[in-house]
């Protein structure tokens, strides 16, 4: 847990440049309803960046990351000292693809997972939105299944932009790296949207379902998937959680995803907990890694496990009402 000196350390941290948000990002309350949950030792405000180490930090025992506070409105955690957009625009500039340890055919079972959620509210027609494609797994399995006539696809790492546009094929998609905004989509043209961990990496996250609210038709929906810092790993694990890292300004639970999505002006229709699917051997060098352990297993790719390991999906729709 978080000290009481860390009230002053937050404080302390503007010598090192670093965004100061007096408000929570999802619903605008101010910083003084928040109380202190927890930090790391020591916490990342009270160092430079070039002390924190990786940004993308894995599982590790000995990880920094900035410390979180749950804003008692809408119950959401929340870094108030984090990088600016700056700060994050070179740091994510420099990233892997996403999950690149991980087998594509293991991951695209887990997103699997995610396309028949969205199946079950969506038309899977019409127009298209994905912020934050990676590889584009999601969207593949989307248009093999859906009649999508265009797509809107964001992923700020250039890397992965040849990988992405073979897995879409000829179809009609515009493909970027820039920063989303409702004003690159026709209004109300789009069915379906998702974004699948990246509600925890923004630092406007309620800003963010706005803008995609405007894009989305009448009855349109948006899939979102995040980390659960409700979760039973969650409490389990303490500060040890993976979750709890460099690249997350907030983290949610159920309830407050739900909360989130609402002030966005959104109907949430359903919330559940997904499955990740990974290797057996994957799944015990992560846990080996979280405790500081030496990893001296073999690589072995199969059995391959799907367990809740503490993500949930969100499915909301823009009932029209504005």
């Amino acid at each position: 847990m978080i000290s009481a000196s860390t009230e002053a350390t937050v404080t302390a941290s503007v010598s090192h440049d670093y965004l100061r948000r007096s408000r929570c990002p999802c619903c605008g309350k101010d910083f003084g309803a928040s109380r202190p949950v927890v930090a790391s030792q020591p916490p990342a405000e009270g160092l430079t960046i070039a002390e924190h180490g990786r940004f993308l930090s894995g599982y590790s025992a000995k990880r920094v990351f900035f410390s979180y506070y749950r804003c008692e409105s809408c119950g959401v955690l929340f870094c108030p000292t984090y990088y600016t957009q700056a700060q994050l625009e070179r740091l994510y500039g420099r990233q892997a693809e996403n999950m690149a340890e991980v087998p594509v055919e293991t991951r695209r079972l887990t997103h699997a997972e995610y396309v028949r959620l969205t199946i079950r509210h969506s038309p899977m027609d019409g127009g298209f939105l994905e912020l934050g494609a990676d590889i584009g797994l999601f969207a593949e399995q989307c248009v093999e299944l859906g009649r999508f006539d265009k797509l809107w696809l964001y992923e700020p790492n250039v890397t992965v932009h040849d990988e992405l546009r073979r897995r879409i094929g000829p179809r009609n998609a515009v493909i970027r790296s820039d920063s989303f905004a409702a004003t690159d989509v026709p209004a109300e043209s789009v069915s379906t949207a998702a974004l699948i961990h990246v509600l925890d990496h923004l630092l406007e996250p309620r800003a963010m379902l706005e803008n995609v609210r405007r894009c989305l038709q009448p009855n349109g929906v948006v899939l979102v998937v995040t980390h659960d810092c409700a979760s039973p790993l969650a409490r389990l694990l303490g500060r040890r959680w993976p979750p709890y890292t460099l690249q997350h300004p907030q983290l949610f639970s159920r309830q407050s995803l739900r909360r989130t999505l609402e002030h966005a002006g959104l109907e949430v229709l359903e919330i559940v907990g997904v499955r990740n699917f990974f290797s057996a051997t994957h799944l015990m060098r992560a846990g080996l890694a979280i405790f500081g352990l030496p990893d001296a297993l073999p690589d072995w790719r199969r059995p391959v496990l799907g367990l809740p390991l503490g993500n949930m999906a969100a499915v909301a729709r823009n009932s029209g009402s504005r």
